[in-house]
This record gives C-alpha cells, sequence and structure tokens, in this order.
C-alpha cells in the first residue's frame, strides 16, 4: 500500500476560505477516477500544522498519475509518505507538468469582477475529468495526438480567464463576449503576451452576419505553436475570440464541435448578462440568459459533451438551474463529489458549480 499527501497552494484559502478542503477533496475525486490505481482513505490531515489531502493506493502512482494530480488547481507540493525507522516522512516528488503557455497568461491581468484563477482552473478539470474517457486525454505543450485535441467554449468568455487557463492545457480554445471593447482588449492582450514569449503565430478575423442582418459578429483567431517548427508540423492551438451575442454560437460555430462549455455565469453583484444586443439593461439573474442561449449551446456540444457553469446560488437555487439544463438536453450530474462545491465569497455571493452531459 502507497500513501500520498498533497499540500495545498498558499493562494487556496484565500479563495475558498473555509470551504477549501472540501472544493479540494471534491475536485480530486473526479480526476483519481482516471488515475492508473484506484485511491481510497483520501481525507485532509493536518501533519504538524499544515492541511494536507491524503490518500493511498494499492501501488505506485505511474508519471501520467503524478501529472494529473500537478494539474489539479489546488496542488502546491506532491509527496509520498515514508515510514523510516518507524517515523512517517513526506518524499517530495518530482513536479510534472507540461503547459502549452507560461501560467502567467492568466494572472497578469487584474479587474474588478475576474474570476480567479484557481477557481477557473477547478471548473476546467472538473469539466474534463468528467468527460468518458478522459484519463486517455491530456495537453501539453506541442500535443500531437488527435486525443488531445480538446475543444473548449467559455460563452460568457468576458476577458478571457477560461481561455487563457485553457490554453495553458493545450486546449483549443474559443469565448463569445457580446462587448466589442472588451473583445477588442482581449485580442491585443493576447497578441502582446504572444509576441513577448516568441511564440509563432498567424492571426485572422472574419465578419460572421445572421440572415438579413439579424446579427453581426466579428471572429478573431490566432493559431500558435510554442515554436517555428511546431507551428510549421502543425502542432498547434486555436484561439478565438467572438465579439457577439453567445445566443448564436450555433451560427459561429457547426454543431457538435465542442468537447467542453465552461462559463461563470453572471452574479447579480458585479457582472450582468445581455440576451440581446438592443437590451438596454442588465438582468442579475442568470435563469433569462441560459433560457435563451442553452438552444445554442446545445447545439455546438458533442454528445457526451460536458457543460460546468458557476452561478449564484442567492439568485438561482440548484434546483432552478439543473431543471433548466435538463429541459434543455442535458443529464445534470447530482451525485457526491458534484454536489460538494458549493462555498462562499462574499456576502452577497453563495457560489456553486454545476456539471451537465449532453444526452
Amino acid at each position: 500500500m502507497r500513501s500520498y499527501a498533497i499540500m495545498h497552494h498558499p493562494s487556496h484559502n484565500r479563495v475558498y476560505f473555509e470551504t477549501s478542503l472540501k472544493l479540494s477533496a471534491a475536485e480530486f475525486q473526479i480526476a483519481a477516477q482516471y488515475f492508473s490505481v484506484p485511491c481510497e482513505n483520501v481525507q485532509h490531515q493536518n501533519i504538524y500544522g499544515v492541511d494536507y489531502l491524503t490518500f493511498q493506493t494499492e501501488g505506485e502512482l505511474t508519471a501520467e498519475d503524478v501529472q494529473k494530480v500537478f494539474g489539479l488547481s489546488f496542488v502546491y507540493a506532491f509527496f509520498e509518505r515514508i515510514v523510516v525507522n518507524e517515523e512517517m516522512l513526506l518524499r517530495p516528488i518530482q513536479k510534472v507538468k507540461e503547459n502549452f503557455v507560461d501560467e502567467s497568461i492568466s494572472t497578469i491581468l487584474k479587474y474588478t469582477g475576474k474570476t480567479n484563477e484557481i477557481f477557473t482552473r477547478m471548473m476546467i478539470n472538473v469539466a474534463f475529468y468528467s468527460l468518458e474517457k478522459a484519463g486517455e486525454r491530456g495537453g501539453g505543450r506541442g500535443a500531437q495526438s488527435s486525443a488531445r485535441d480538446i475543444h473548449l467554449l467559455d460563452p460568457i468568455a468576458g476577458k478571457g480567464t477560461t481561455l487563457y487557463e485553457g490554453l495553458i492545457k493545450g486546449y483549443h480554445v474559443h469565448g463569445i463576449e457580446i462587448g466589442d471593447k472588451v473583445v477588442h482588449e482581449s485580442g491585443h492582450f493576447l497578441r502582446k503576451f504572444l509576441e513577448n514569449g516568441k511564440y509563432k503565430f498567424d492571426y485572422s478575423s472574419l465578419r460572421i452576419s445572421g440572415p438579413n442582418k439579424s446579427f453581426s459578429a466579428l471572429k478573431h483567431t490566432f493559431e500558435a505553436a510554442a515554436t517555428k517548427e511546431d507551428f510549421k508540423n502543425k502542432r498547434t492551438k486555436l484561439i478565438e475570440l467572438v465579439a457577439g451575442n453567445s445566443l448564436y454560437a450555433d451560427q459561429y460555430y457547426k454543431k457538435n464541435y465542442f468537447d467542453l462549455i465552461v462559463g461563470d455565469l453572471p452574479y447579480g453583484v458585479q457582472h450582468g448578462n445581455v440576451t440581446t444586443e438592443k437590451q438596454s439593461s442588465l438582468t442579475r439573474n442568470p435563469a433569462q440568459l441560459l433560457s435563451a442561449c442553452l438552444p445554442a449551446w446545445h447545439a455546438v456540444l458533442k454528445p457526451g459533451g460536458v457543460i460546468t457553469l458557476a452561478w449564484n446560488c442567492n439568485v438561482l437555487s440548484r434546483e432552478k438551474l439543473a431543471q433548466i439544463l435538463e429541459e434543455h438536453g442535458f443529464c445534470v450530474k447530482n451525485e457526491d463529489p458534484y454536489t460538494q462545491f458549493e462555498h462562499r465569497v462574499d456576502q452577497a455571493i453563495l457560489r456553486d458549480i454545476v456539471v451537465g452531459v449532453k444526452k
């Protein structure tokens, strides 16, 4: 029997406060189902004044398992627990993590209302490991295998934190945001980041218009690679930013295109949402946004694809949100550990995560 301990990231408690340990255990359990060996006795232990997530396995974790561990949002350091002269010691495990781009891409920008990158990383992990055969998928810098060609959509992308976190993992990332100015700023930031990091990339744009000018959108497309050689050999990733209404997602993209949809719904505090370009005020309840946009989101998601949404429970109950998703063709995961993500952000926001699979 092997025994392991994970030290939490120093920022983890600042994101989730007193519920951080519960959330890390839930994320771990969802991912651990794809380890090469079963995990048991998953629990939190305080070792010499420091909180760890500990677990046991019947055999040694593989390098691929270790890489999965280090990809989790809350992991700072990873140890094997060994006994020497009847004393329990922690042996550090070498970090195994291959990022497509530097992690700083999601931390550089600071602005009011930004979704924390650690929380965003957790959402993406929960979505990815809820896919069937997720254990066969990955995403390192320059990944070639078709099994790694994950396409992720954030249909309410804001300034792009979800996209940047997905790109770090090596996914193709696509975002829709109704504000032209926000998308322009995001595109400018992305271009500068790729240039400064000496990534090889091409850029193009495409104007998309609906029948009888019912809608108009501008799609910005970056095709990027780590090196010129990778670019030449088509080891590239797509980063797309659509300035348009998410109501028309199925007009911007073909059906059954995305593996994952990940988004942070409007909280009704800093965030609002609009469902039409002419709408003059922001609605505080995400139910209106979902009812309008879910048909298009459902259309562009692959059968068996996963949608993962965060929202403010004080504005919309979990039961009502699940009902809306079910009515639009999603099977909501309501079993443990999927029901363990509720946590308080501040006095006005009680945040939770819901996961649905396209039927």
